[in-house]
C-alpha cells in the first residue's frame, strides 16, 4: 500500500489526482486483501476514466494480473482465459496471430482485458459481449447472461467486484461481419482485395485508428468521450432533414443509434480549443488534453459539448468515460 500517489501516470487523460491510498495487485494470491477495503476504485490502464476530484479518498487499486491460457479447443473453436490485467490490444494481436476470429475489429483499443469486459467495448460490428463466455471476479464467476451486457455497459460498472480474468470463445473459422461494405465504408477502404484473415482485418483497424485518432501514449485522451445516442425512428427522420446523409445503426425495438461525432461536426466542434482542452482535429468525439489541463477543465469543456447538442437537436448525450 502506497500513500498520496499522483495518478497522472495511471490515466490516459494525463490529469493529476492524488490517491490517498494506492495498491497494485500483481498476483492472484493477493486478491483476498481487497475484501477488507471499503468502496475501492479499480483501475486497469485508466483509459476510460476522468479524474475530476483533486484527491481520491477511496482506495485506488490497479489491476496488474497477467496470464493467458487455452482452456479447450476443437477444430472450430478455442476457449481462452486471459487475466484481467493483460493489455487488451496485445491480447487481440495474440489471438489474430493464431488465426482466431471474434476480436479482430477491436484492435488498438487502449486498456486491459478486464476493463474491456466491464465497458463492453465494441467497434465495426463486433462487441466483446459476443465472445465472452465467463467473467471471473473476486467474489464469484459470472456467465455471459449474468454480466448484463448492454451498449458500453455491464453489471461490473455498478458493483464492487474485482475482475480477475475473462474467458472468451473465439472461432478458428473466419467469421467476419457481412455488412462491412454497407455500414462501415471507412473499414472497407482500408481492406485489401482478396482473402481476408483476422490478422489482416486487425491491421486495417490499426491503420484506421492511427490515421484518425490521437496517440494516447503521447496526447492525453480517453478516446470517444460520449456514447452514440439512441433515438426514435421519428426523431431520426427529423434529424435527417437537418443533417444530410446522417447514418444510423439498429438499436433495440424501434430505436436507432446515431453517431455523436457527426452531431459535433455539424456544430463546429472538430478541433475546437478552449484553454488547455480541445477536440481532436480529425475526430470531434475525441476530447484531448493539450497539456496541463485539470480534470475539472476537461469536464467543463465536455459539458459545453453536451449543452450545444441539447440546444441544437434536443438530444441528451451520456458520457462513455467514467467521471471520478
Amino acid at each position: 500500500m502506497q500513500r498520496n500517489v499522483n495518478l497522472l501516470p495511471f490515466n490516459t487523460f494525463q490529469v493529476s489526482s492524488l490517491a490517498e491510498s494506492f495498491l497494485q495487485i500483481n498476483n492472484l494470491s493477493d486478491v483476498g486483501i481487497l475484501s477488507d477495503f471499503d468502496n475501492p476504485l479499480y483501475l486497469g490502464q485508466g483509459a476510460n476514466v476522468l479524474f475530476v476530484s483533486p484527491v481520491i479518498k477511496r482506495p485506488v487499486v490497479k489491476n496488474n494480473l497477467k496470464g493467458i491460457k487455452v482452456l479447450n479447443e476443437n477444430g472450430e473453436e478455442v476457449l481462452i482465459e486471459a487475466a484481467a490485467g493483460e493489455d487488451w490490444h496485445e491480447f487481440v494481436m495474440s489471438s489474430v496471430s493464431n488465426g482466431w476470429s471474434g476480436v479482430e475489429n477491436l484492435a488498438y483499443i487502449p486498456g486491459t482485458v478486464g476493463a474491456a469486459a466491464v465497458g463492453n467495448i465494441g467497434a465495426y460490428g463486433q462487441t466483446i459481449s459476443n465472445v465472452v463466455v465467463e467473467v471471473k471476479t473476486l467474489y464469484k464467476s459470472y456467465l455471459n447472461p449474468e454480466c448484463q451486457f448492454d451498449y458500453r455497459e455491464s453489471i461490473f460498472k455498478n458493483n464492487s467486484d474485482f475482475v480477475t480474468s475473462v474467458v472468451f470463445k473465439l472461432s478458428k473459422t473466419a467469421k467476419f461481419a457481412t455488412d462491412y461494405e454497407s455500414r462501415y465504408e471507412s473499414l472497407k477502404n482500408y481492406l485489401p482485395n482478396g482473402t481476408l484473415t483476422p490478422k489482416i482485418i486487425a491491421e486495417a483497424i490499426i491503420k484506421i485508428r492511427t490515421d484518425k485518432l490521437p496517440d494516447w501514449k503521447k496526447i492525453g485522451t480517453a478516446g470517444s468521450f460520449f456514447k452514440n445516442p439512441v433515438i426514435s425512428q421519428e426523431k431520426f427522420i427529423l434529424l435527417q432533414k437537418e443533417i444530410k446523409e446522417l447514418q444510423s445503426y439498429p438499436a433495440k425495438s424501434d430505436l436507432v443509434k446515431v453517431p455523436a461525432g457527426r452531431l459535433f461536426d455539424e456544430l463546429g466542434w472538430k478541433g475546437k480549443r478552449v484553454g488547455k482542452v480541445a477536440t481532436y482535429e480529425k475526430h470531434a468525439l475525441t476530447v484531448i488534453n493539450l497539456g496541463g489541463a485539470t480534470g475539472q477543465e476537461i469536464l467543463d469543456y465536455t459539458q459545453q459539448m453536451q449543452v450545444s447538442v441539447k440546444r441544437a437537436y434536443d438530444i441528451d448525450l451520456e458520457p462513455e468515460v467514467k467521471i471520478i
